[in-house]
């Protein structure tokens, strides 16, 4: 193993809250791009020296390719892995995904805008995390088509067209995530992304509970 993975098993090693800490610090600044990222935020943020931020990720690269590595990893095994896509109401896949994305932002606030914004931004990457990137957005994906794919039109209405009505949610659904839920600016996150997001599966259940009552034959 080389030193430098050395130094990354350290910093998995650490304490819980202070490793979560850094993170979340670390992930909330390279949200507005590698290159305006200042590691001088981050320590300061994360409450530690700049001298241990660099012992355990050595530069400002390896500690962005390490972010997006780590934060693929607990987004596949916290979120994506969890979906249980065998779930016949379309709706209830639905609520559990929004869910267990509430879980996972419960301790990494900036993690889903942060890689959202890794995977646009071609600044620095190297060619391994680009691929895990583009391998996490091929499994949730699919992880997202299973679950459509597993839905049980029967529970439509006879009179509507089934794959209308499924082309209703996916947009519906499309449409109102994005109008809500872009790219959190850095000085919103913490303990205020997670209240908009309390606030957003509030409306959120709403907008199911209607699109359910107007789509399927009992609600």
């Amino acid at each position: 193993m080389s030193e430098t993975n050395n130094n990354f098993e350290k910093f998995l090693a650490l304490p819980e809250e202070k490793r979560e800490r850094i993170l979340n610090a670390a992930m909330k600044e390279f949200l507005q791009g590698y290159k305006k990222a200042s590691t001088d935020n981050i320590v300061r943020e994360a409450g530690i020296s700049k001298g241990l931020l660099f012992h355990y990720f050595e530069t400002k690269e390896k500690l962005y390719n390490f972010l997006i590595d780590n934060a693929i990893e607990i987004m596949q095994h916290e979120y994506v892995d969890l979906i249980n896509t065998l779930q016949p109401d379309i709706f209830e896949s639905i609520w559990q995904l929004s869910l267990l994305k509430r879980d996972v932002m419960q301790k990494y606030p900036a993690i889903f805008d942060f890689a959202t914004a890794a995977h646009v931004d071609t600044s620095t990457k190297n060619d391994a995390t680009s691929s895990n990137l583009h391998k996490f957005s091929q499994e949730q994906a699919k992880m997202i088509a299973a679950v459509y794919a597993q839905a049980d039109t029967s529970l439509f209405r006879d009179d509507i067209c089934h794959k209308t009505a499924m082309e209703i949610i996916s947009w519906t659904l499309l449409g109102y995530g994005q109008s809500k839920l872009g790219i959190t600016q850095a000085d919103k996150l913490g303990q205020t992304a997670r209240e908009n997001y309390d606030t957003f599966l509030a409306e959120f259940e709403k907008i199911l509970t209607t699109l359910k009552k107007c789509l399927y034959k009992e609600a």
